[in-house]
């Protein structure tokens, strides 16, 4: 794989899926349409077959993306790492940053400048945080330990602790929250996803409180499942919506206003400049063999007190 290379490994779950859907789970920000063109003009497979978007992925292998030029200034940003192992690493993602290339943003996605800051080609993510969330972001540097935790992750075998600001002064000290995510019949937003009875995947989280204030709860979330936007879907679900949260408890025409890099007043955003959600702790099983490691990123400064 060359350096300016993308690679995602194919989970035991994934296996047999088509490859525009499986990039497509990977890479939420690209529509359909988008993701089928760059399968053909810069999508490669470990396997040695020919990459079309109908083509079904393997389990184990490879899906590598190749590098297209972009008229992009690099970002002079320190990558805080908080811990590191053999053939592993956690930094602490720092807010309104890509993990991935993804749009316009290749250079300065996190992965691209965690290699250059380590000086490591070779480096992967093992998982994702959404652009605006921060904390802790597990990077494997070989494709063993890179396989290993994510089926870590895949098979929700990760204890993952996250901290958020939502809207409302929110009932209760504890609760849970126990609804499945599937697509948004109704919305015009293609990412967008519902939690609702009927839903297509399973999908769990329990929540205490760390912290009151007048019209706004810091809570604490503990994820018992990995789907994508789970925290944001599930807290919009009881009424108390990420603050910041340019999707999730707003209505479509703020999110496609803000993708379309339109100003219109009527639409904007109240509030915090970013979705305050933080992966404060995680736990996940040692790559290099039996017990589990424990790594914690400290809380960011917006969020202690927005």
């Amino acid at each position: 794989m060359s350096q300016a290379a993308t690679a995602y490994i194919v989970g035991k779950r994934d296996g047999g899926k088509r490859l525009d859907q499986f990039l497509h789970e990977k890479i939420p920000g690209l529509s359909r349409t988008r993701i089928q063109k760059a399968i053909r003009e810069r999508v490669t497979l470990s396997w040695d077959v020919k990459a079309r978007p109908s083509t079904s992925v393997r389990a184990g292998g490879e899906v590598r993306i190749g590098y297209r030029a972009l008229n992009e200034t690099p970002l002079e940003i320190e990558i805080p790492v908080i811990a590191r192992g053999a053939g592993w690493l956690c930094v602490d993602k720092p807010p309104k940053l890509p993990v991935h290339p993804v749009n316009k943003v290749l250079e300065n996605s996190l992965i691209r400048m965690l290699r250059r800051q380590e000086d490591d080609p070779e480096l992967r993510l093992t998982h994702r945080l959404d652009a605006e969330t921060t904390g802790a972001l597990i990077v494997a540097a070989d494709t063993e330990r890179a396989r290993h935790l994510s089926l870590s992750f895949y098979y929700d075998r990760v204890d993952k602790q996250y901290v958020a600001w939502v809207g409302g002064e929110i009932e209760g000290d504890r609760g849970q929250v126990d609804l499945p995510i599937g697509d948004h019949p109704d919305s015009r937003v293609y990412v967008r996803l519902l939690a609702a009875a009927g839903m297509a995947r399973p999908a769990s989280t329990r929540w205490e409180v760390e912290r009151r204030e007048p019209g706004r709860t810091l809570l604490r979330l503990f994820p018992k499942t990995g789907r994508r936007h789970q925290l944001r879907v599930h807290l919009e679900a009881i009424g108390h919506p990420i603050l910041g949260d340019p999707l999730y408890g707003r209505p479509d025409d703020f999110y496609l206003a803000r993708v379309r890099g339109e100003s219109d007043p009527r639409l904007e955003q109240d509030g915090p400049e970013r979705q305050l959600l933080h992966c404060e702790r995680m736990s996940f099983p040692d790559p290099n063999g039996p017990g589990r490691i424990d790594v914690r990123a400290a809380l960011p400064e917006d969020m202690q007190d927005p």
